[in-house]
């Protein structure tokens, strides 16, 4: 499971606004780090590790909506959610190659050539779902994260 990351700098004396910068700060890296990984396409934990630190970034753009301007962090939640969706389309397609590869591994002769078919067209899915994901992340707006991080 994908750890919660570490709020460096984080105090109990900060204003709200700069814990909050902190915290997205945070929450926007552990989304990032895993950018290689899953665009390497081998990965299927860092798929799942990048979609649940999208979730906990998203939460946390809701939780701190009022220390910035509403609109502008309906914007960067709007683009963590299209970024999210896509990256989904990923996962969806990791979890059901585990579940046809486990059934193909006790198939029988009859059953098989039609498991391996299935597996193939969802490889193919799958490598379509996450170029489509690389397109959206290429698209991600990590300059209005910056500003938003640098001063609100």
């Amino acid at each position: 499971m994908a750890k919660a990351p570490r709020y460096e700098g984080l105090t109990a004396d900060m204003s709200l606004r700069d814990a909050a910068q902190t915290i997205l700060r945070a929450l926007l890296d552990a989304v990032l780090e895993q950018t290689s990984a899953v665009l390497r396409g081998d990965d299927t934990r860092a798929v799942h590790d990048m979609r649940v630190a999208i979730r906990r970034l998203r939460s946390a753009l809701g939780t701190f909506e009022d220390c910035f301007g509403p609109r502008q962090i309906r914007t960067l939640r709007r683009a963590t959610r299209r970024v999210g969706r896509k990256l989904g389309e990923v996962r969806d397609a990791d979890v059901h190659l585990a579940a046809l590869r486990a059934t193909l591994g006790v198939a029988s002769e009859t059953d098989s050539p039609g498991i391996a078919f299935a597996i193939d067209a969802l490889l193919a899915r799958r490598r379509t779902a996450l170029a489509e994901f690389a397109i959206e992340l290429s698209q991600f707006d990590r300059e209005s994260f910056s500003r938003v991080l640098a001063n609100g």
